[in-house]
Parts: C-alpha cells; structure tokens; sequence
C-alpha cells in the first residue's frame, strides 16, 4: 500500500472535516501534525488501516510514555489518531485499552505586575509592546493577539472584539494604556484603511504567524532569565488572576476569557487570594 500517495489525500479528508466542524485553526494544526508524525512512523510497506490496537499502544507507549513526554502531548497525539481512524477508516480506538492520560491539574504561572513592567518599559519595538499589552491587559490567547482586526478595536468603547476557540465572539476589556499603544502602531505603519488585520506577515500579506509571537516572547524568557513554567500564555493567567484581585466578578471573568465552563475560570479565586488579609483569624493568639 501506498501510505505516501494516500497521505495527502486521508490529511486533506481530516482537515476538511474538522473545519466542517467549526474547528479552530490552532486545532487543525495540531491535528494535522500529530497525524503526519504517526503516519511517518511507519514505511511504505504497512497497511496502515489494519495496524492493530497493540500496534498502536505499541507506538504510544514507545513513542510518549517511555521518552517521559507530558500528558498533554499525549493526549493531543491520541485524540489525532483517533480521528483520524474514525474519519478514513470508519474505525474506532477503544478507550478502555488505549485511555487518554489523566492530568494532574496545577494552578498556572502568573508574571507579577513589576516583571511586567519592567519588560515593557524596556522593550522598544512598538510592534512587541502591543502584543504585551494585548496579553497582559485584555487577555488573549496568542492566536487571538495575531488575528486582531481594526474593525473589532471599539476605542470609544474602551472594548476589544474577539474571535476565540471554536469561532466564538466575545468582548474584552481595552484599557487607555493598550488604546495608546494600538494607536501609536497604526500610525507608525501608515495606515488609512479601517478594516482588515492590524498585525500583517510582510511575507504572506495576512496576519502575522502565532510562531512569531511565541518566538519573541521565548527570547524574552532567555532575556530575563525566566523559569520554564512561564509563558507567553501566563499573561493572559496573570490578566484573569489581577482582574480578580482588583474586584472583578467571576462570572464577568468567564465571559472575557472565553470560557465554556465556570470551572475554567474559577482556578483564578484561588490564584487572587490575599491570604495575608483573610478575617477572622488571629495569628497573634
């Protein structure tokens, strides 16, 4: 069997599908990524339909489990292979012998106000502060910072459209600092129109690449010598924790962060805890 003839053909079914299914692009990417690294596994001699479940546990375990990889990237590499069985072959995985890795949950990383501070005060490029502020002050995933549009910019409004997972809209909080720095952008670049993207890729003329984003910000942590466990996305986790902190509601949080369940969201009250300023207890006694 031809696995390399047929590759383009079972990829293009499986991305076809996933947009049916109003799937982000970050998903189809990951998707699409973690099958081309199963299909590559295995030469042009193997019947790929018909590789058995130990065969496939097999490859998890050798692949995932044996080289210590996180949960998360297994389960991700799971969820492709599942699919993609189901889509071209009509076939489904068994959960029982082949279950996903249950995940330990630990409260995210946030980036204290005086870290932050003291990397956008020292960050020259315009084009990088608004990414910062975009993250920091409003929010947002990086997928979402690259696909900002002028349109969706509500100044006067002090608020940010956003299109998130899954093609959902919501709004976002836009403070005067962030309006500042959008402004300043639009300017520098020369811009007259009012629609379209506002960070553009000088090679594809569309919005700038995630990767781009996720690059600078790992030149950042080398910079500033910053522990492993911090990321680009601990300044939306640092957004969500200090709105908390300063009075915001819960509820008014989910809606900002874009997230489906309360249960997202509610990681932040334990984050925003002043336990040096809880009632009722005196550590005098």
């Amino acid at each position: 069997m031809n696995n390399e003839k047929n590759k383009k053909i079972w990829l293009k079914k499986c991305e076809e599908t996933l947009r049916m299914g109003g799937r982000s692009e970050v998903t189809i990417k990951n998707y699409r990524y973690a099958i081309i690294r199963f299909l590559n596994r295995y030469d042009e001699k193997t019947n790929i339909s018909k590789l058995t479940i130990d065969d496939l546990i097999k490859y998890f375990k050798k692949d995932f489990i044996d080289k210590g990889l996180s949960g998360a990237t297994y389960n991700i590499n799971l969820a492709a292979v599942r699919f993609f069985y189901l889509i071209c072959f009509d076939r489904s995985i068994s959960k029982v012998l082949l279950p996903n890795s249950k995940l330990r949950k630990r409260f995210p990383k946030i980036v204290t106000k005086e870290l932050f501070l003291k990397i956008i005060n020292n960050e020259d490029n315009l084009e990088h502060k608004c990414w910062l502020l975009l993250s920091f002050c409003c929010g947002l995933r990086i997928s979402e910072v690259a696909t900002i549009k002028i349109e969706d910019i509500y100044s006067e409004e002090h608020k940010l459209r956003i299109l998130g997972k899954g093609n959902k809209e919501r709004f976002t909080i836009l403070p005067n600092i962030v309006i500042k720095f959008l402004r300043l952008f639009y300017k520098k670049k020369g811009y007259t129109h009012k629609k379209g993207f506002l960070f553009i890729s000088q090679n594809t003329n569309n919005h700038i690449c995630e990767r781009t984003i996720g690059n600078y910000f790992s030149s950042l942590k080398k910079e500033y010598n910053l522990p492993p466990e911090i990321t680009e996305h601990s300044l939306r986790h640092s957004f969500a924790t200090y709105f908390l902190m300063n009075g915001g509601d819960l509820l008014v949080l989910k809606s900002i962060m874009g997230h489906k369940s309360l249960n997202s969201t509610s990681i932040y009250v334990h984050l925003s805890q002043n336990f040096n300023n809880i009632k009722g207890i005196n550590y005098d006694k």
